[in-house]
C-alpha cells in the first residue's frame, strides 16, 4: 500500500499533468506516464483504481482516496473502463499518452477482456487511426502496437 504522503504526491502529479494536458502541454503528461506510472506496480494499480472509480466501473462509494493506494485492483470487470478509454483515443487529445498507457495496463491486468473479444470490438476502429497518427509519442505507439 502506498503511504498517504506518496498518495498525495501521486494525486498532485496526476492532477498537474492533466491540467497541463488540457492546456496543450503534452510534455507534462508524457513525463507523468514515463516517470511516475511506468514500471511502478503501485502507481499502475493506483492509476487503474482511480480510473475505474472515476468512470463508475466500481459499485462502491469511497469516503477517502485510500482505495486508490491499494496495490490490489478492485473486483470491477474492466469492460466499462475499456470502452471509456477506447472512446477517448484521439491523437489530438493532450492526455492521449495516459489513455493509451492505461489501456495497455488494463489489458495486462484484465487479459479476459482480450479473450472475450471485448477489446477487439471496441478497438477495431480506433487503433488504425491512432497508429497512423504522427501526434502520439514513440512509447505510446509501442504500447498500441503491443
Amino acid at each position: 500500500m502506498v503511504v498517504p504522503t506518496a498518495l498525495t504526491n501521486w494525486l498532485n502529479e496526476r492532477s498537474v499533468a492533466a491540467v497541463a494536458a488540457r492546456q496543450g502541454d503534452r510534455e507534462r503528461m508524457q513525463h507523468f506516464v514515463r516517470n511516475t506510472l511506468k514500471d511502478d506496480e503501485a502507481s499502475e494499480a493506483a492509476n487503474l483504481n482511480y480510473w475505474a472509480y472515476w468512470i463508475g466501473e466500481t459499485q462502491r462509494i469511497e469516503l477517502s482516496d485510500q482505495f486508490i493506494a491499494s496495490r490490489q485492483l478492485g473486483s470491477w470487470s474492466g469492460t466499462r473502463l475499456l470502452q471509456h478509454l477506447a472512446r477517448g483515443l484521439a491523437p489530438h487529445h493532450g492526455y492521449v499518452d495516459l489513455s493509451i498507457h492505461t489501456l495497455w495496463t488494463l489489458l495486462a491486468a484484465r487479459p479476459e477482456l482480450l479473450r472475450s473479444g471485448d477489446a477487439t470490438i471496441v478497438l477495431r476502429e480506433r487503433l488504425p487511426v491512432m497508429l497512423d497518427s504522427r501526434e502520439i509519442s514513440a512509447p505510446a505507439r509501442r504500447e498500441l502496437e503491443s
